[in-house]
């Protein structure tokens, strides 16, 4: 059975634990001498002394590297570390963990609180731009789940980089992907809120190409806010303020994100809810987008797109609208040598080598054609 402190399987022995030492009296006692198989038995258990990073989960397969800060508003619903597969190449992954309510119920009813969780993440996962649930256990009094990690670096990050705003036509490709997340989540029964969309929580892939929504909340807002609105404001919709969390609100978060992307400004360094028209601050803007941002950055949800497809559609409208990205890239690939790779610097010496003998060989018979001619006269 588990140690209810430090979460040892199968390491008590004679009622003590082989790893630190904690001796089950009373009941405990009573019930290590019957066994635990179940995964519902060995939720009456406490969690005990907290995971820390070296500790080993899951019969020794995944080790723990370090705990990730999760947004303010997550926090209640468990805590989340990286760690390494042990039995599968070593590779990374998050393990979240999905503490049981006392509202949740104990025994059978948290352990199908815990496995309905497990369901939709996992469903969500089989689509790109969520993360890909890989394993579901119990451990310690809580029930965990693993996902693949995430490979990328968050908006935030390239917002610093940057320095400035991201080229328009970037970020409504980003927007277009994150709507279509945003429509799949609100298609769920009920719909799955996100609830803290930044730039913290949005990752970027290595090719610039793609982005991926992390953390997603296991059992829903309602109880992460009980107490109010946390989290960073600059981001949150009006709504919000109240505990009033839809996929409005989400889709508002996003506006914001993208709105803080073409322009440059941090909406934390403002009054919150106060966006002033995007192309004010950066006339590179277009008239297309800053309509789209404006509409769904009201203050009134009855004003904003219903449902996060609407402004989908008036996104892909906006890429249609740009010229060809791809022919700008190469274009400026060739003026700035630095940014190709090997094998496009080795094509380019082709050409130009190939290129400087043409010109060479044209030379030539120019002179002997003008030569000829000139001994014929």
């Amino acid at each position: 059975m588990l140690c209810p402190r430090c979460g040892l399987e199968n390491g008590l022995s004679q009622g003590k634990c082989a790893r630190c030492g904690f001796e089950l009296t009373g009941k405990l006692a009573d019930i290590s001498s019957r066994g635990v198989t179940s995964i519902a038995s060995r939720t009456a258990f406490p969690a005990g002394d907290l995971p820390m990073r070296g500790d080993d989960l899951h019969d020794g397969r995944y080790r723990l590297l370090n705990q990730i800060s999760l947004p303010e508003i997550l926090q209640k619903q468990g805590r989340a570390w990286s760690a390494l597969d042990l039995k599968n190449s070593q590779r990374r992954v998050v393990i979240r963990e999905l503490p049981v309510s006392r509202e949740m119920g104990r025994g059978a009813a948290g352990e199908r609180a815990a496995h309905m969780a497990a369901q939709r993440l996992g469903e969500l996962g089989q689509h790109p731009g969520f993360p890909r649930v890989l394993d579901f256990f119990a451990h310690g009094g809580s029930f965990f789940l693993v996902f693949l990690y995430p490979e990328g670096e968050s908006l935030a990050s390239l917002l610093n980089r940057q320095r400035g705003a991201l080229p328009e036509q970037i970020v409504a490709g980003y927007g277009y992907q994150l709507c279509g997340l945003l429509a799949l989540m609100a298609d769920q029964q009920p719909p799955i809120v996100h609830g803290s969309i930044t730039p913290d929580t949005i990752l970027v892939s290595e090719d610039k190409q793609n982005v991926c929504l992390i953390y997603l909340p296991p059992f829903g807002l309602d109880a992460a806010l009980a107490h109010g609105r946390q989290g960073s404001a600059g981001h949150y919709a009006p709504e919000q303020q109240q505990s009033d969390n839809s996929p409005s609100s989400d889709l508002y978060a996003l506006a914001v994100t993208l709105y803080q992307a073409v322009t440059g400004y941090d909406p934390r360094a403002r009054l919150a809810m106060f966006h002033p028209p995007a192309r004010r601050l950066n006339p590179a803007v277009t008239p297309q987008m800053e309509m789209i941002l404006a509409r769904q950055l009201s203050l009134s949800t009855s004003q904003r797109y219903l449902h996060p497809s609407e402004m989908q559609k008036d996104l892909a409208a906006l890429l249609e609208s740009y010229p060809d990205l791809t022919e700008n890239q190469t274009r400026a690939q060739a003026m700035n040598p630095l940014e190709l790779s090997s094998t496009q610097l080795r094509e380019q010496s082709h050409s130009a080598t190939l290129l400087d003998t043409g010109v060479f060989v044209a030379i030539c018979v120019l002179v002997l054609v003008v030569a000829l001619f000139v001994i014929l006269r």
